[in-house]
């Protein structure tokens, strides 16, 4: 075999710029140096988050965490990382100063005590920069409000339902009714409503005992809920465009919830919950949807879910319909503390926010980046249904979730009921006009504090206002033992504002 010897003219090959010339170099120079072999010939392509283990905390949220146990395979397909998935409770949570985890997710209202406790650091801004499609397709207020505290956006939305109003169609069409707009009207139709069905059980002779027992309508008033669906009768009246105060002066701090709005919407709760049953000052958003589908309600105050329980499969012959709370054609100034009246073609209902959901929180510590990627996936995750349709506190929050309703609903719901419920949802996140519930430290003790004053009223053991004027004193007393000057900073946080 002839041997293999560098050219003579080297020299010349190198100044010669013609193709031919420049390709046989190339050549030459591989072979005396030896050819490298393409880089995923040698190792494989490392994913982006390659050896990782990432633990994610779910708080009191067993169907959530079941769900997102299942996606852990395709989070370590997609980005080589192991993901942990754990449970806790929110004491349990909060008390910790270091959970042992990268991330949680947890319930919306727990955002203001971890961000003034300082547990969360800053969802990264890559990950929600305009061009991100998953970050974009959330409804605006899921991301411009219930994520945002102050000025930063410290979680990620899995969805945040805010109460509607069921009623029973086919009710409203025999007595010549279309669902109503103010609370003026829901009281009134509740009243006409309790009239037919008493009317009904009497025509078919059967017995009024508490299963049977049939109510114009059926409001959550019970532990936990009655504060809260006090706040959200009080939202269209509260809200006022010249007014950032609504619970709270934001100046003072000084407690709002004896005023005008809120005693009126008081007074109006307690005459008609006459025309309810016994059983709701026990009762939360689940027990009132499970009795409105059963048929002992032509009205009630809920939110749909497709992880509703207790639902009969006779329900599906219901005509139902769905639509957004009442309001108040008034609003309060309380800058001049006057009512004043709304503009002829202005909306008078007004959605409160933050009353229930779940979102997504990346805990201090070395894996931030990392973990805002997992909870901005999981968020996004697709499926039938997606992983947080599993929850019972969740409800759509992306646009492009509604093209599919029947993920968020209970069975019984029927197509167009359901399409309507998802158009009511993403209008009520894209909406200029709200009012948000409490998300300060301390919310559970306030919201106590209504909750008896709500119970005391609709047993006639205090006047409206007088229970208002208690529950005033002890949010006062709470605020003044959390310290007055860090609950107004937490409490303009909350509504965007940087004290």
């Amino acid at each position: 075999m002839r041997s293999v010897h560098p050219p003579q003219c080297l020299s010349q090959i190198i100044s010669d710029s013609t193709p031919t010339r420049v390709v046989f170099l190339a050549v030459f120079c591989s072979f005396l140096t030896g050819c490298p072999k393409p880089a995923d010939q040698t190792e494989a392509k490392r994913l982006p988050l390659e050896g990782v283990t990432l633990r994610l905390l779910v708080v009191d949220d067993p169907a959530l965490a079941a769900a997102l146990g299942k996606v852990r395979g395709e989070w370590r397909t997609q980005t080589g990382a192991t993901l942990e998935v754990t449970e806790s409770c929110e004491d349990e949570f909060l008390a910790a100063d270091k959970p042992k985890a990268d991330a949680a997710i947890c319930g919306s209202s727990l955002l203001g005590p971890l961000a003034e406790g300082e547990k969360i650091v800053e969802i990264p801004a890559g990950l929600r920069a305009d061009d991100q499609k998953d970050w974009t397709d959330l409804f605006e207020l899921a991301r411009g409000h219930e994520v945002v505290w102050g000025s930063k956006t410290l979680a990620v939305p899995f969805g945040s339902p805010v109460l509607v109003c069921y009623y029973r169609a086919d009710l409203l069409a025999a007595l010549g009714q279309s669902p109503p707009e103010t609370w003026e009207e829901y009281q009134g139709l509740a009243g006409l409503l309790s009239e037919l069905l008493e009317d009904r059980e009497r025509l078919t002779k059967q017995a009024v005992s508490d299963e049977a027992a049939r109510s114009g309508t059926m409001e959550p008033l019970g532990p936990g809920w009655g504060g809260l669906m006090l706040l959200a009768r009080a939202a269209s009246g509260v809200q006022h465009p010249d007014n950032f105060s609504t619970w709270f002066d934001i100046r003072t701090m000084e407690p709002l919830i004896a005023g005008p709005p809120v005693v009126r919407a008081l007074v109006q709760l307690v005459e008609t919950a006459k025309y309810g049953p016994a059983d709701q000052l026990t009762a939360d958003p689940a027990k009132v949807r499970a009795a409105f589908w059963r048929g002992k309600c032509g009205l009630a105050v809920s939110w749909p879910t497709a992880a509703a329980e207790e639902i009969p499969k006779e329900a599906s012959s219901l005509s139902v319909g769905v639509t957004a709370l009442p309001g108040s054609r008034e609003h309060f100034n309380v800058d001049h503390g006057r009512w004043e009246t709304r503009k002829a073609d202005a909306d008078p209902r007004v959605p409160l926010l933050d009353i229930s959901g779940r979102i997504g929180v990346v805990l201090v510590g070395e894996r931030s980046s990392a973990a805002g990627e997992l909870l901005v996936w999981l968020s996004a995750l697709q499926g039938n249904p997606p992983p947080a349709a599993r929850s019972p506190w969740t409800t759509l929050f992306r646009r492009s979730q509604a093209g599919s309703p029947a993920d968020w609903v209970e069975k019984p719901m029927s197509t167009a009921t359901a399409t309507d419920y998802a158009k009511l949802t993403r209008a009520t996140f894209e909406s200029q006009q709200w009012t948000a519930s409490l998300r300060i430290p301390g919310r559970r003790e306030y919201l106590k504090a209504l909750d008896e004053a709500v119970a005391a009223a609709v047993r006639g053991e205090k006047a409206p206002a007088a229970a208002l004027q208690d529950a005033a004193q002890r949010w006062r007393e709470i605020t003044e033992r959390l310290g007055v000057e860090r609950q107004q900073a937490a409490y303009l946080r909350s509504l965007g504002l940087e004290p």
